[in-house]
């Protein structure tokens, strides 16, 4: 009888990635809460959504997708950092690191992603900023890249056009530069 109504509490944690504000969003907080599951259960959980979110991350069909599983991975260690490991952040810092196949596009997104983590968990890394600001400041706006993946009924948002990222990289820059 206890398996099942953990795997009924387990079912909801795994949907709403853990996150009882989203939880709360649905009004299934209380009920999730009512279960009653052991700290230990929820610890092992955590771990077992972050492998889950690793594993999205690596097996992530275009650019799009990988910078959305990006943020899930980071925001999960983030919300929840008692959970995890500075193994779990480097992973997160190497993979984006290694990763040869990002448009510039993808990049940028993924550098403000890290510097929202970044500021949020008062981490000092010094080569993951010293990347970051690499990669923007070799980024040349005449051969600037966007995946297809962001176009949506065939046209790119307004936020992904060449003439939108000048500025956008110049802030990103001065943010790291405050890190």
């Amino acid at each position: 009888m206890k398996g099942d109504i953990y795997q009924q509490a387990k079912e909801i944690f795994f949907k709403y990635q853990g996150n009882s504000f989203f939880m709360e969003q649905d009004y299934l907080y209380k009920t999730f809460k009512n279960y009653n599951v052991p700290q230990n259960v929820l610890a092992d959980w955590y771990k077992e959504l972050l492998r889950n979110n690793r594993e999205q991350l690596l097996s992530a069909s275009n650019n799009s997708d990988i910078v959305v599983n990006f943020f899930v991975y980071l925001d999960l260690i983030k919300c929840n950092s008692q959970y995890f490991t500075t193994n779990d952040i480097e992973f997160a810092f190497n993979f984006f690191r290694k990763n040869k196949k990002l448009d510039d596009f993808s990049k940028i997104k993924i550098i403000e992603i890290l510097i929202k983590f970044i500021k949020s968990k008062n981490i000092s890394d010094n080569l993951i900023k010293k990347y970051c600001e690499e990669v923007l400041s070799k980024m040349d706006i005449a051969s600037f890249t966007v995946d297809d993946s962001y176009k949506y009924n065939g046209k790119l948002p307004s936020h992904a056009l060449k003439e939108n990222i000048a500025p956008r990289i110049l802030k990103d820059l001065e943010q790291i530069s405050m890190l």
